[in-house]
């Protein structure tokens, strides 16, 4: 694999050139600081302009266009590193090579930058109808984390707990404000867009990067240079411990335990954590979590650890019957005191080591996950594959007590299950 990055004007282009893969994936990234975003607004900008162009008026014409380019594939994302909210565009397609056209690359190309720099404005307004369409889809989505007691769980405890922080904010928005968003704002959003936000393009695949670029350059112009540093890491305040219970008609308790920390040395971020993790409750039934609660007292449905570095918290999940909440929040202290004393075996702790880098070789062959990785590794400095295999082996379990006695238990959620 060959990486390279091509430093522009306005925007930088982060390349991985391979031949491991039969498609080639490319993305378009606007990056900038959530503090300063409207997410009801753009979330219903990058729906907007997915779903139809200037070129492309109706979802139909987009739909044809795509299945002419043999299937591409064209999709928005929106998502959240620290204060960092990304606004991207991508494409998926076939190698150059599988198609029997010389013109299908730079088509390809073009594809992507026509309906990111024409969306559906005429006379200064996006298309009614189809905006909406979208605000009615977008009511669907903002209702949906309420079909499963755990994702309602989630969001409910982070907006609790993070009241006042984008760490429990919804990238979604509200009901309330995707109702109020005009047709007006939607246009000052896209300009707000391209004037604001840092813009990165990654690229992999077996192709031409310097070609490629050339190609890129020609087609794309934005107009403002953003050199404002927007950090990837949120501290919140570390309160007293506070615990909640919340009336459910669900017919199953969520207990999810917060563990708030200070900041994590880069050693500790990229390659003690994933251990961590893992042996406390990440570990395919093998784990701490699970050997407590599930194996030997039988006391939950499913249960888990999410480490999130990011917001700088650790969280502890369980899916339960009520009358086990005492026992079961007993097992997780139990759990974070051995992670403390060190009692861990040996042994299955270099096997957990050994199967995290097992794991990291399987993704490997994940085209998405190794452009990300270099991408994350250039712009927030996190660990490449290299560094993984190099530096994994030398965690120890006196790493993992360092770790552990950073995190502060600070807030117990408990959503009650309904009585029928």
């Amino acid at each position: 694999m060959k990486y390279k990055k091509y430093n522009l004007d306005s925007y930088d282009i982060y390349t991985i050139q391979t031949d491991k893969f039969k498609n080639c994936y490319m993305e378009i990234r606007f990056r900038e600081d959530i503090r300063h975003v409207n997410l009801s607004r753009r979330n219903l900008l990058a729906a907007a302009m997915q779903y139809t162009s200037l070129k492309y008026p109706t979802k139909r014409e987009m739909t044809i266009a795509l299945e002419e380019l043999y299937n591409l594939e064209f999709a928005c994302d929106y998502f959240r590193i620290g204060y960092n909210h990304f606004t991207s565009f991508s494409i998926d397609f076939l190698h150059p090579k599988f198609v029997n056209d010389e013109k299908y690359l730079t088509q390809v190309i073009q594809f992507l930058f026509e309906v990111i720099l024409h969306p559906h404005i005429k006379n200064g307004k996006f298309d009614e109808r189809s905006i909406t369409i979208l605000k009615e889809k977008i009511h669907v989505l903002l209702e949906q984390y309420k079909e499963r007691p755990l994702s309602f769980a989630r969001i409910d405890s982070l907006q609790r707990i993070f009241k006042d922080s984008v760490s429990g904010v919804r990238l979604l928005g509200s009901h309330e404000e995707l109702d109020r968003v005009t047709n007006e704002e939607l246009v000052l959003e896209y300009k707000n867009l391209f004037e604001n936000a840092h813009c990165e393009i990654l690229l992999i695949g077996d192709l031409d990067m310097d070609s490629l670029v050339k190609k890129i350059e020609k087609l794309f112009y934005k107009p403002s240079i953003v050199l404002e540093k927007v950090s990837d890491t949120v501290f919140n305040t570390i309160g007293s411990y506070n615990e909640e219970s919340v009336k459910s008609t669900y017919n199953q308790t969520q207990l999810l335990c917060y563990y708030q920390f200070k900041e994590l040395t880069s050693f500790e971020r990229n390659f003690v954590g994933p251990i961590f993790t893992r042996i406390l409750g990440s570990a395919n039934m093998t784990d701490k979590l699970t050997r407590y609660l599930r194996i030997e007292n039988s006391l939950c449905y499913y249960c888990g650890f999410i480490l999130n570095s990011n917001d700088s918290f650790g969280m502890v999940y369980v899916g339960l019957n009520k009358k086990e909440i005492k026992k079961a929040k007993s097992m997780i202290d139990k759990t974070m005191k051995e992670m403390i004393k060190g009692e861990i075996d040996k042994d299955y702790f270099e096997q957990q080591k050994e199967k995290f880098l097992a794991d990291l070789k399987i993704r490997e062959d994940d085209i998405y996950g190794l452009i990300d990785t270099y991408y994350f590794h250039e712009v927030f400095g996190r660990a490449l594959n290299e560094e993984y295999y190099e530096e994994i082996p030398k965690v120890s379990i006196h790493d993992l007590q360092v770790l552990a006695k950073k995190f502060e238990f600070t807030y117990c959620y408990i959503l009650e299950e309904g009585e029928s």
